[in-house]
């Protein structure tokens, strides 16, 4: 299961997990929305009835509620986006900013100049059914498969099977395809289109999308506020054209009620209360590990049982889930 949109930083490898770690509430308040993996996930679970999701971004919710209401599947975006198109469109079109940008990063295109005709080629095989641009690179593709996804995964096996021999691109330029293709345009089309299974959940009539400065959020009663905030010291620090203020965010979180942040590193006076491994991707060609830990403030911390306090350090030790019990985190 794939959640939410493609995006740099996405949380989707452990968005079911994060929802796994927070407490039910009337309403699930996502400030920092970016790519929706975790509301996504929230709204499958069936833990919350109704939903805030903001972003400084105000396209992000936007395009998300616009893939559930299935206006952007593999049928209806079979054009191949150049890089002079997607410079072009990159500002004013979200969906051509994330779905042909490298590592969905919204401004760099997806592919380098090295590679970009033979992906245009790759491309044409795959929605038009015309294999004669991949034969100037010394393959020999049978196309079949119903859908483009099928097409697509055909004709990569035979690539694969040929290119020791036949293909004709630099070994560097090689090594740079292979770790872009699991960045292929294609998945990036698919995985937006699984969005429109939410379209089936009644939760989603009582979404509402904002695209405001999160201490501009009127946040509502019983609510469960949930922050993936840009991260310290990494390459995601970006809000809103300029730098996130980390020393106002804390300062501000500290005085909120049930709120639960995602963060590599916390300040001492906020509560690590679960953590998981999750694999990054470090450059192109490389993957690294990270210790995702989710946190609270002392506020909701204090107003927990001893029990469930008993059991954070128990989670920390063994990985147990918080909120695998069922209850409330003002409840024993």
């Amino acid at each position: 299961m794939r959640y939410g949109l493609p995006y740099k930083g996405s949380k989707n490898s452990i968005a079911k997990w994060i929802i796994s770690q927070l407490p039910t509430a009337e309403t699930f308040v996502d400030l920092f929305f970016g790519g929706g993996a975790v509301t996504h996930a929230a709204l499958l679970s069936g833990k919350y009835k109704r939903f805030i999701v903001n972003d400084i971004d105000a396209r992000l919710p936007k395009l998300f509620l616009e893939c559930i209401r299935g206006e952007h599947t593999i049928e209806n975006h079979t054009e191949f986006v150049s890089r002079e198109e997607f410079e072009r469109k990159k500002d004013a079109d979200i969906y051509t900013a994330l779905v042909w940008s490298f590592g969905n990063n919204k401004t760099g295109y997806i592919y380098g100049k090295e590679v970009e005709d033979f992906k245009k080629q790759l491309h044409r095989a795959v929605f038009e059914g015309d294999a004669d641009g991949l034969a100037t690179y010394g393959f020999n593709v049978k196309i079949s498969g119903n859908s483009p996804t099928e097409r697509y995964r055909c004709i990569r096996e035979q690539i694969k099977a040929q290119r020791p021999q036949r293909f004709q691109i630099e070994h560097e330029a090689l090594e740079r395809l292979q770790a872009l293709e699991r960045l292929e345009a294609l998945e990036r089309l698919e995985a937006l289109e699984r969005l429109e299974a939410l379209e089936r959940l009644e939760a989603l009539e009582r979404l509402e999308a904002l695209g405001m400065d999160y201490r501009d959020i009127k946040i509502p009663p019983n609510s469960l506020i949930y922050c993936d905030i840009p991260y310290s010291g990494t390459d995601c620090g970006g809000y809103g054209g300029g730098n996130f203020d980390h020393g106002a965010f804390y300062e501000w979180a500290l005085q909120q009620d049930n709120i639960f942040i995602s963060e590599y590193k916390m300040p001492m006076n906020f509560i690590e209360i679960a953590n998981i491994e999750k694999t990054v991707l470090c450059g192109v060609q490389n993957t690294n590990t990270a210790t995702e830990r989710l946190y609270t403030n002392r506020r909701t911390y204090d107003r927990m049982s001893q029990r469930q306090k008993d059991v954070i350090a128990s989670n920390l030790a063994t990985q147990i889930s918080l909120f695998d019990y069922a209850f409330n985190p003002y409840q024993d």
